[in-house]
């Protein structure tokens, strides 16, 4: 007999309402599957949502972290320009006082 490369499934008690333990054997029922091949599932779904809703929240983090930028990049070449502009008059007064 070959060993199994997944490990044995382990037994675990969960504390469920009256209307909760019925809705779970509903949907059981519905889907001709256990109990826990429902739990199994909500768990995966529960997961999956969690990874969709992380990316989107770093989605939105991404796109302000740009604008953020873009509004930086802005502010730099704004002053950049007005140093310039007070370098040249600068240069300018240094040249009539000589």
């Amino acid at each position: 007999m070959p060993a199994s490369t997944k490990p044995a499934p382990t037994r675990t008690v969960v504390l469920l309402r009256p209307s909760e333990k019925k809705r779970l054997e509903k949907l059981a029922a519905r889907d001709s599957v256990s109990s826990g091949e429902i739990l199994r599932r909500g768990i995966h779904a529960y997961e999956e949502h969690a990874a969709a809703a992380e990316q989107k929240t770093l989605a939105t983090l991404l796109h302000e972290m740009n604008e953020a930028l873009d509004g930086a990049l802005t502010s730099i070449r704004s002053a950049r320009s007005e140093i310039r502009e007070n370098l040249d008059k600068i240069q300018q007064m240094r040249k009539s006082v000589a």
